[in-house]
């Protein structure tokens, strides 16, 4: 096994689009669940909790959410490609969820999702990448609060 968790028999080869896609199905399928529940502020701190939880957690050294940054380096165009489909994919559940609560009058009419979406997946990825270059998985909790506390301001206040 390579340092990419596919048996490929040389260990520097980069992952192939299938190990990428079979990676991120597998992350995606643990986050899903939260983004789709996603209904309120509190339903995102509860999602921040358990992207941190899945930093903290550690197979042969690697986080299952610090490897990405590793997958969009070193893997071959297709698999960046499917990286970026996941990122994606994973902004547009965060920008439904935001869109649930704004719907529902926690945030503020204007709110826009798509922007609150994209600065969570930026904290996301900065923070990933910040973790990994460290490997202190605070700074991704920092990125994420940092974030969380620009979408607490677009709270109603009653």
């Amino acid at each position: 096994m390579d340092r990419y968790g596919q048996d490929s028999g040389r260990a520097d080869e980069p992952p192939t689009k299938e190990t990428v896609e079979a990676r991120l199905g597998r992350l995606l399928a643990t986050q899903e669940p939260l983004l789709n529940n996603l209904h309120s502020v509190q339903d995102l701190v509860r999602w921040r909790d358990e992207v941190v939880r899945l930093g903290q957690r550690r197979d042969d050294g690697i986080c299952p959410l610090g490897e990405l940054a590793e997958l969009l380096a070193n893997g071959d165009e297709a698999g960046r490609s499917a990286v970026r489909a996941s990122f994606a994919t994973w902004e547009s559940l965060l920008a439904d969820g935001i869109t649930r609560a704004r719907d529902s009058g926690e945030l503020a009419a204007d709110t826009d999702p798509e922007r609150l979406a994209t600065g969570l997946m930026a904290a996301l990825q900065g923070g990933l990448l910040l973790t990994r270059t460290t490997r202190d998985v605070r700074q991704l909790e920092v990125a994420l609060d940092i974030a969380l506390g620009y979408v607490r301001a677009h709270v109603v206040t009653p």
